[in-house]
């Protein structure tokens, strides 16, 4: 019975520990409203807190290796949350915790079951405690481009329209953002973000280099390398928007195309692992039913 209550029980308190301490991508709203409801925290998560400020000189150390820093700050720019070396520290403070409730997790098992493949487990749950913060980001990260290449085109030729409409440009921006909230929350996020940065007073190009540090898509580089060279020469940009437009629909129909022809080649394993035994099956079983009636008689 033992076997199975305790890993039952291990993988709940794993999933629970995962769910508190994995960072999540919140609105600043939310990031607001959590700060100032600190005063009314639970008991348990006091307790957090405590050991998070234990672990803080041990954290502190770690971070001092430029690479895992600037790794850190790479995804947390990435998924478009705070990079500052206070975020940094945060995020690695809570994966050092999370990895210390696994090992102790881990200490309770290895001192039931006492075998070579519990601490071959040991090592390796402590290992992917340690990538998983790493890995989730990464996720986060990979849905977040493809939300963006997807839905990026149309955002363009929507900004377009605004432009030649009258309005300008950081306007444009602004309001492609707003209505782009509803059914793509990384094109109306970074837009906004953008037009934010503007209107904060940082230089419009830093600001677009800024956003291609977010998002890493070759459809967003051209483009702000238009608006860049736009900005430097003083020309207008409705022109050469619309142009720009009329590239990304090419290139959005090409990719479509490609899709379509690879398609029959992508479709064949499939047909043949799960189609042609299922035909083969229907034709062959009544002969199969015969011979075996004929070998009886015999």
């Amino acid at each position: 019975m033992n076997y199975v209550v305790i890993p039952a029980l291990f993988a709940v308190w794993a999933a629970y520990i995962t769910y508190i301490f994995i960072e999540k991508e919140e609105s600043f709203l939310r990031i607001r409203i959590k700060n100032a409801g600190k005063k009314y925290k639970t008991g348990s998560r006091k307790l957090f807190d405590n050991i998070l400020e234990a672990l803080k000189p041990l954290t502190a150390g770690n971070i001092k290796n430029i690479q895992v820093k600037n790794k850190i700050k790479e995804l947390l720019v990435r998924v478009g949350a705070p990079s500052s070396e206070d975020d940094i520290l945060d995020f690695e403070n809570k994966r050092l915790m999370f990895v210390l409730f696994v090992f102790i997790g881990c200490v309770v098992i290895l001192s039931i079951f006492r075998t070579l493949a519990a601490v071959s487990v040991t090592f390796i749950a402590l290992y992917f405690a340690y990538k998983f913060p790493e890995m989730k980001l990464k996720k986060i990260i990979k849905a977040r481009e493809k939300d963006f290449e997807k839905h990026f085109p149309d955002s363009i030729d929507m900004l377009s329209v605004c432009v030649e409409a009258g309005l300008g440009l950081d306007s444009a921006i602004e309001r492609v953002g707003k209505e782009f909230q509803a059914f793509s929350p990384t094109i109306g996020y970074e837009y906004i973000r953008l037009s934010q940065d503007v209107a904060s007073g940082l230089p419009r190009h830093e600001a677009l280099k800024n956003l291609t540090k977010r998002i890493r898509c070759k459809d967003l580089q051209s483009f702000v390398a238009l608006l860049i060279q736009s900005e430097t020469l003083g020309t207008g940009i409705a022109q050469p928007l619309a142009v720009y437009c009329d590239t990304l629909r090419n290139r959005k129909k090409q990719r479509v195309e490609e899709l379509v022809q690879t398609s029959s080649a992508k479709m064949t394993i499939p047909m043949v692992l799960f189609l042609l035994p299922a035909m083969f099956i229907v034709i062959l079983y009544p002969s199969v039913i015969k011979l075996l009636d004929a070998l009886k008689t015999m």
